[in-house]
């Protein structure tokens, strides 16, 4: 029988070295290491007291539990919707509302300290927005809010007033970034819908009466300067005829002088039938002597 070879359980003790060294390196890893991702950061506590902020991706190092524990905080933004709240306007209407918010984790130590949770900051968001829609709309009439009228309209100006109330407290107190508030929904009691309803039709007729206003004035000027340039036509008509009817005579007197030099006869002699044309009707009975002109043409001594 061959005899074994000594370097085959050296080898194998080398071997059992090395797994146990990188099984004593994961543990010590696993329990110093921590990772921190895009968009979130991780808070160092010692001892249950928060000792620094990391925020940088990547690989970072902390004293093993129980004396230093990582807890992770997201920094992405969110957008949260508040319930169903009634309150009062300037005008004394109840209104319902429900109002939302984009926010987000500005100082990871201070919403630890605080809140601790993003369940418990949208309570508290909640609260926070419910209180600011009270103070700012017992400022604001219901036609501020639900107006035909856009220069009546005034939700950007509410929604501006609701972000500075909400935000600074929010801020200071909970290390939260509030970037927008606005309005999600609106709803009214039904004993205002009637009102509101009367004060949309008063602002519709007066829409009404200010479009009629409006075409009656652009009529009124239509038909002025139709009249204006009918007058103007008119009179360039008048203008236009009265030189072509002197353009006319004119002509008409110089043929009467032609024909009258060429043969003076025959020229008296039709002026006088012009003449007993345009006395002389068709349903006409004239007595007249028939020895001057032009009449006498009708007897044999005037042919």
């Amino acid at each position: 029988m061959a005899n074994a070879d000594p370097a085959a359980p050296r080898a194998l003790d080398w071997l059992r070295v090395v797994i146990g060294v990188a099984a004593v390196l994961g543990v010590l890893l696993a329990a110093t290491g921590f990772s921190v991702g895009a968009g979130e950061a991780a808070l160092v506590v010692r001892f249950g007291d928060p000792t620094r902020v990391v925020d940088a991706p990547g690989l970072h190092w902390k004293a093993p539990w129980p004396i230093d524990e990582v807890v992770r905080v997201d920094l992405r933004r969110r957008t949260f919707e508040t319930g169903h709240a009634e309150m009062l306007t300037r005008d004394r209407k109840n209104v319902v509302l429900v109002g939302f918010a984009i926010w987000r984790v500005a100082d990871p130590l201070a919403f630890h300290r605080s809140i601790g949770t993003i369940d418990n900051a949208e309570d508290k968001l909640d609260g926070l927005l419910t209180n600011a829609q009270i103070g700012v709309l017992g400022r604001f009439e219901l036609q501020a809010l639900t107006s035909t009228d856009p220069t009546r309209l005034r939700t950007q100006e509410i929604e501006t007033e609701l972000l500075a109330a909400v935000s600074e407290v929010a801020s200071a107190q909970y290390g939260i970034e509030v970037l927008a508030v606005g309005f999600q929904r609106l709803s009214l009691p039904e004993d205002n819908v009637t009102a509101v309803f009367k004060q949309m039709r008063a602002e519709r007729r007066q829409y009404a009466a200010r479009y009629e206003a409006e075409g009656a004035e652009a009529a009124a000027k239509i038909r002025s300067d139709t009249d204006l340039e009918a007058a103007r036509i008119r009179a360039n008509g008048a203008e236009e005829a009265a030189k072509i009817k002197g353009e006319a005579e004119a002509e008409a007197a110089r043929i009467y002088a032609e024909a009258h030099r060429q043969d003076p006869d025959l020229y008296r002699f039709v002026r006088s039938l012009d003449a007993l044309e345009d006395v002389v009707g068709a349903d006409t009975t004239v007595i007249l002597r028939t020895d001057s002109p032009p009449f006498r043409m009708l007897t044999s001594e005037g042919r």
